[in-house]
This record gives C-alpha cells, structure tokens and sequence, in this order.
C-alpha cells in the first residue's frame, strides 16, 4: 500500500462533516498531536489563518512549511476557526 492510500484511509477514518461539503479533516498525527485542517471537498479548497479559502496542493511534496502553518491547527484552533467561518458567512 503505497503512503498516498494509506492517507486516504486515514482521512476517512478521521473525518467530521461540517457541512454538506466542508469537513474538519485530521491531516497528519505525530507525537501525540493532531493537525487538522478545514477542507472544501468539492472544490479542493482549505480554509488558512487568515480566514481565507486557497487550493490544497494535490502532492505532499508542494505543501510548504509556511502552507502547513497557515492550514494545519489544533482541534480546538479548527472548530473555532469553522465557528467564525460560520459567523462571517452568515
């Protein structure tokens, strides 16, 4: 099993459905810790820090430290982030 399937399993057993095409994926687990990141499904798209929607590099490799940073959070950091989503989009 290559690391790509692996991932893709991983992401379906670690996925909350926000709304019909957002979701809270946990993207990466090291030492105890999760990283997630909030994701629209249907356009490829993750919500970043700066409460902005961009393109998710289709390839590990492309995604750049500065990109983690702005894209993977805490649990808690990323249900507060959807909570202000929601908010603004109202």
């Amino acid at each position: 099993m290559t690391d790509q399937e692996k991932a893709q399993w991983f992401d379906k057993a670690l996925k909350f459905a926000l709304d019909r095409k957002i979701h809270l994926v946990m993207k990466s687990y090291k030492n105890g810790i999760g990283k997630w990141a909030i994701i629209d499904s249907e356009k490829n798209l993750v919500f970043n820090s700066n409460m902005e929607w961009e393109l998710e590099p289709p390839q590990a490799k492309d995604r750049d430290e500065a990109f983690l940073i702005r894209t993977r959070f805490d649990f808690e950091t990323a249900a507060a982030l959807y909570e202000q989503m929601k908010m603004f989009a109202e």
